[in-house]
């Protein structure tokens, strides 16, 4: 489906809500493909930023929650619990020099 902002989706519906698997794509170059409830993100899924940067885990009602791997355009990542979008808990961040902060 095409939207008029230019958003396109692919993928299951119920009661005219994304609902299921399908791809997403933003007017952005942002993408999201995975699992969505009721509309929104939600289960296991991988968005993808135009500039490269990437989030690939757990979601729950559109936030980032769970456990998750993001990726930053400087080659720094984290790898750890989230949780309302924020990294929170038990994680690993690790810097382009190889700087690491493990907690």
């Amino acid at each position: 489906m095409k939207y008029r902002n230019a958003r396109q989706y692919e993928g299951f519906w119920e009661n005219d809500l994304r609902h299921g698997k399908g791809f997403e794509r933003y007017p952005t170059g942002n993408t999201y493909f995975g699992q969505f409830k009721y509309g929104k993100a939600h289960g296991k899924g991988v968005y993808t930023w135009g500039n490269e940067e990437v989030y690939d885990g757990e979601w729950n009602q559109g936030l980032k929650e769970g456990h998750g791997i993001w990726k930053g355009v400087n080659n720094d990542s984290y790898i750890g619990e989230w949780f309302s979008s924020k990294a929170h808990g038990y994680g690993v961040h690790t810097w382009p020099n190889g700087d690491r902060y493990e907690g």
